[in-house]
């Protein structure tokens, strides 16, 4: 059998799909709308046996940014490899090439595990983690009307930036911004601004059932739970769910936000990563 890698072409959208299909959970339409809108914007690195894609890894661009020292970054999504394959070292060798590449070039990698137990996995990689998310639980006050509008991906890059510009934080492009607002809207999600406390804020979330979950705020957990009622009546839910930042939130459950590889900066703040 003859391996190889090499980075991903058109013709092979076909063989990842079919790869993500047989390692997550993603409706088949979902994953070929991921690569119809996203393909030509990131890359995607394949070992191939005989010719054939089994074992991938999508790279997508991003900074490091640190109160204006920036490194680059690569967002590894979606790695997998055919069940058939598994166990033979193929996801060791793209990963081997992967961290070549940001020991060669000096950007870091970063990646939210698909599962916890897999953290481990990526710690014998030399992946670290970096950081961590808050998941929170809200039961709604009294529901009233707030004042909203859809936000733009330029609009909301700049009022994220903003927000967090005084901590170490993951910048991403405008067109990552636009995917993820398109992929919430994908599942019946709005990417909202409002003003509250004299300040403009941003929220971007979709329904699950009767739960509103919220993927990225800039408000505070206080200001949160003073505005459950009025998000919870626009997005029709009776509960909240929210991923928080754990470096300014200390309730709720501790989760894996990211590891990651040659990063100069730990403890990041990374959000919009797909999850």
């Amino acid at each position: 059998m003859n391996t190889e890698i090499r980075i991903a072409n058109n013709q092979d959208i076909p063989a990842l799909c079919e790869i993500w299909k047989n390692c997550f959970s993603d409706s088949e339409e979902y994953i070929k709308y991921f690569y119809s809108d996203n393909f030509n914007r990131i890359k995607t690195y394949i070992l191939t046996v005989d010719e054939k894609p089994v074992s991938m890894i999508n790279m997508l661009p991003a900074l490091f940014e640190n109160k204006g020292a920036s490194q680059g970054a690569r967002f590894l999504y979606a790695v997998g490899t055919l069940k058939a394959h598994r166990g033979k070292g193929y996801m060791g060798k793209l990963i081997d090439f992967a961290k070549n590449q940001a020991e060669e070039n000096g950007f870091a990698l970063f990646l939210k595990p698909s599962n916890p137990a897999l953290t481990d996995y990526y710690k014998a990689f030399g992946f670290d983690i970096n950081s961590y998310f808050r998941l929170v639980s809200i039961t709604p006050g009294e529901k009233f009307l707030l004042s909203v509008c859809e936000t733009s991906p330029a609009e909301y890059n700049r009022l994220r930036n903003a927000a967090f510009d005084d901590i170490p934080y993951v910048k991403w492009e405008e067109e990552h911004i636009r995917w993820c607002i398109e992929e919430n809207k994908y599942f019946s999600g709005k990417t909202i601004k409002f003003e509250f406390d004299g300040k403009e804020h941003f929220l971007l979330g979709y329904p699950e059932d009767k739960t509103l979950i919220i993927n990225e705020t800039d408000l505070s957990l206080s200001q949160l739970e003073q505005l459950s009622g009025a998000l919870c009546n626009i997005f029709k839910t009776e509960m909240i769910k929210a991923y928080m930042p754990d470096y300014s939130c200390g309730e709720g459950e501790r989760i894996i936000s990211s590891v990651a590889y040659n990063a100069a900066v730990d403890k990041t703040y990374i959000n919009l990563i797909l999850i």
